[in-house]
């Protein structure tokens, strides 16, 4: 999951585009994460670290933007939002 997020959010913020590509990617590592999480009472740090920043990071990385390129941006911040809350749901 890191290393995704990292490339999303990289490609992001040197307003490289919205990569769809990589945001799959991202979007398959935090459903890969839900599955493996599921039944833990407790979450890697590192995944914390990043769960935490994921819509404040994607939301300012918007600002970068203008027109239907911010708005995609922000529909992608709310739709992982929603896959965090996923990601980290109790049984």
């Amino acid at each position: 999951m890191a290393a995704a997020w990292a490339a999303f959010d990289e490609s992001l913020r040197m307003q490289n585009g919205f990569d769809e590509e990589l945001y799959v990617s991202f979007k398959q590592s935090l459903q890969a994460c839900t599955d493996a999480w599921a039944t833990l009472d407790a979450i890697p740090r590192l995944g914390v670290n990043i769960l935490v920043d994921v819509f404040a990071a994607t939301e300012a990385n918007a600002d970068l933007y203008e027109g239907e390129s911010a708005d995609r941006v922000m529909e992608a911040a709310y739709e992982l939002h929603n896959l965090i809350g996923e990601c980290v749901a109790l049984s």
